[in-house]
């Protein structure tokens, strides 16, 4: 069994508002970190000696397997992964959308989570212990008007974490996830400029509150933000 000290994150979509808050976090305080984002070069930058910047095709869980070695290349274990990597739509009602439409989320949304948890289990499993954090939203569990691929993408993640807690559970393994309302990003804001962005989340909270739940034995829950 391996020390249950979190030492090593792997952050997908480490260059969205979430992602890049989270590293900015963790790299602060002396943290190592391997952030992936989308890319078709398989790109790697050692940034410095607590962040390596990777590029993946996460949707192609071969590409996914391919970064997971190349992490493997400079650690032994990999402590918690975070899975923020995810796209939005709205606009189309569901008898207007496309099959295009669908695949598109649930590509975004579900399959890049799906396909990381794959690949992390195997290794989390062998070593009995690991931390999992997925990203669903509120749309998930109230539904959306003309957000319907969005939704149920989402919902599939939301399914996906709870499966996960309940299968690792035995094996020192922590799954949950992250259900955020509206985050306070500069897109947000250019969208809806007539809001009241003092209700909304910053990315540092949602930064600072992955690091709390990853610190704990919190398992299978939904955890508003």
């Amino acid at each position: 069994m391996t020390d249950k000290t979190i030492k090593n994150w792997v952050i997908t979509g480490s260059k969205g508002n979430i992602g890049a808050a989270l590293v900015e976090t963790l790299t602060a305080s002396r943290t190592r970190v391997f952030g992936i984002d989308y890319g078709t070069e398989q790109h790697v930058d050692e940034v410095n000696q607590f962040y390596t910047y990777l590029e993946a095709d996460l949707i192609d869980i071969e590409d996914v397997q391919r970064v997971f070695n190349e992490i493997q290349l400079r650690i032994n274990n990999i402590h918690a992964w975070i899975n923020v990597v995810g796209g939005f739509a709205i606009g189309t009602t569901i008898e207007d959308t496309t099959a295009a439409d669908w695949s598109k989320m649930m590509s975004l949304n579900f399959q890049t989570a799906l396909n990381c948890s794959r690949v992390i289990l195997q290794h989390m499993k062998e070593n009995e212990y690991g931390h999992i954090i997925n990203f669903g939203s509120v749309a998930a569990e109230q539904g959306m008007a003309a957000a319907g691929p969005y939704t149920v993408s989402k919902a599939a993640v939301l399914a996906l974490t709870k499966t996960t807690a309940l299968e690792g559970k035995d094996r020192g393994i922590f799954c949950n996830a992250f259900v955020p309302t509206i985050i306070d990003t500069p897109q947000n804001r250019a969208a809806m400029p007539d809001a009241d962005f003092s209700t909304w989340t910053a990315p540092t909270v949602i930064a600072n509150e992955i690091i709390s739940v990853v610190n704990s034995e919190r398992n299978g829950e939904m955890i508003h933000v």
